[in-house]
């Protein structure tokens, strides 16, 4: 008999599962489909054979126990951190400029970086001092972390917001000097805070967008509000963006099951489950024709695959099920496009005002970074231009739209298309060719942000022995890899003390 049964192989199943291996529990991880990682996984792209991300991730400084878990299953290393936070953007006129943060405490390298971009009208960026305090109010209220997670992981532990809104935010008193509105949006709250057209479409919008995955006029501000929080930490480096330079699966995944196995776990994968409930006590977890028993089942799946884990849901989850339920989604779409030549001098550029809002570059001698293609894009070769499969483009562009609901629906020749023309727009006249191209899409990579949707649950339930995990779960930040590590060793924590 195990001690934990974890349902989900993502990035807060397998973080449970490796903080609970670590302190010596009996662990099992069911995966139902045929690779681990969620919504954080890679695939092998067919007509090039090279392994590619199902979406770009990036982490950033701040992301604490992300790290944490990745130096448990020693894959920290291979996640390159910038020293400070620098932005490259190319603008809608084919602009190029560059947000540089000096290396100084969060937030003045922001604002300095800020009051030095001769991009935005110098009555834009002393308007920037005004987020000061907003950044201030949210801080203080981030500050909470419970007692347990202090023991368990140290004085970076998961903080714990003691309530939350219906958009998963902590809540605040919304007369705060800086509080965000419970049913304010991104915009509207940057607009209440004088900050000017061309500052938003730079910066914070674009910042909002990529965090939230909603368009800044539709997602609630008080998420954004605790991003900007997290990213203005004490850590000189909490701003900085970490691109991973190995695939996720070989970033994380594998290297999770390798720690679990080592240390007597087992994991499982194409093997459905669901969770069974007696009254008000947890029965077992069927897999397959088989009753697994333990002594605390952790479901960390996402939010739209709560209901089918409880097939016969109890009176007392039904509140919790319905809410996931009603949980709206908002999606991302990930083009990659091979081409013949190396086109970014960094290694990725903002696009703001396009289509596609981000462009990062992984050259042909790179491993790269991974996920799930969807085929038929560009008929049946596949490809744009020439070249076969079986020779490396010289450089792979992954172009991202965040919170696309206007492109998800289209036909992948004309995601194609888009993203080509957003491409050759910032990168006009310079011969450059695509030889291949992929279009991904996760129509629910992220649960909704906008005001009024339900609110998250916490890690316990009423059922005695059932833990939740995940992104979607209240952690206070937006559905993020950091929320989803966050919720799972606050899963870990309380399976831990069941066992004491």
């Amino acid at each position: 008999m195990h001690d934990v049964i974890v349902i989900g192989a993502g990035f807060a199943g397998l973080s449970a599962a490796v903080a609970l291996a670590e302190r010596g529990a009996r662990v099992l991880v069911l995966e139902r489909r045929p690779r681990l990682g969620g919504r954080a996984t890679s695939y092998r792209d067919p007509a090039t054979g090279r392994p590619v991300d199902n979406g770009q991730h990036v982490l950033f400084g701040c992301y604490r126990q992300t790290w944490r878990f990745l130096r448990r299953i020693g894959a920290d290393r291979d996640v390159r951190l910038e020293p400070s936070l620098a932005v490259e953007s190319i603008d809608l006129d084919g602009t190029r400029t560059r947000l540089d943060c000096p290396h100084l405490p969060a937030p003045l390298n922001l604002l300095a970086g800020v009051l030095e971009w001769d991009r935005v009208p110098a009555a834009e960026r002393w308007a920037a001092l005004r987020m000061l305090g907003a950044i201030r109010a949210e801080r203080e209220q981030a500050r909470t972390e419970t007692p347990a997670a202090r023991r368990l992981f140290g004085s970076e532990g998961s903080r714990a917001p003691e309530r939350t809104e219906a958009s998963g935010a902590p809540a605040v008193d919304d007369g705060a000097p800086g509080a965000a509105r419970a049913d304010e949006t991104v915009r509207d709250w940057l607009v209440r805070f004088g900050q000017g057209p061309q500052l938003r479409h730079l910066l914070w919008e674009p910042l909002a967008l990529a965090a939230l995955n909603q368009r800044p006029e539709r997602a609630a501000a008080r998420p954004f509000a605790r991003v900007l929080a997290e990213l203005c930490g004490p850590g000189r480096t909490d701003a900085a963006i970490g691109i991973p330079s190995r695939p996720l699966a070989a970033l994380y995944a594998e290297p999770a099951r390798r720690f679990l196995e080592a240390r007597g776990g087992t994991v499982r994968t194409r093997m459905p489950a669901t969770v069974l409930v007696d009254g008000r006590g947890l029965r077992g977890v069927a897999a397959g024709e088989t009753l697994l028993r333990a002594e605390t089942v952790i479901a960390a799946v996402p939010w739209y695959a709560l209901p089918g884990l409880l097939p016969d849901c109890p009176d007392m989850l039904a509140p919790m099920v319905e809410a996931a339920r009603g949980t709206s989604a908002s999606p991302i779409v990930t083009v990659n496009l091979w081409v013949d030549r190396p086109l970014l001098a960094s290694p990725f550029v903002g696009l703001p005002g396009r289509t596609m809002q981000w462009a990062f570059e992984t050259t042909s001698d790179h491993r790269g970074a991974g996920g799930r293609r969807e085929a038929g894009g560009l008929g049946e070769a596949g490809r744009l231009g020439g070249t076969g499969g079986d020779r490396p483009a010289g450089a792979r562009l992954t172009l991202v739209a965040s919170g696309a609901d206007d492109v998800a629906h289209l036909a992948n020749p004309r995601i194609v298309a888009r993203a080509a023309a957003d491409l050759r727009d910032a990168l006009p006249d310079r011969g450059w060719r695509i030889e291949h191209a992929s279009v991904i899409r996760e129509p629910r990579a992220t649960f909704s942000l906008a005001p009024g949707q339900p609110p998250r649950p916490g890690t316990e339930t009423p059922v005695d022995g059932l833990l939740l995990a995940g992104d979607w779960i209240d952690t206070g930040l937006p559905g993020t890899i950091e929320s989803a590590v966050v919720s799972g060793h606050r899963a870990a924590e309380a399976a831990l003390a069941r066992l004491e």
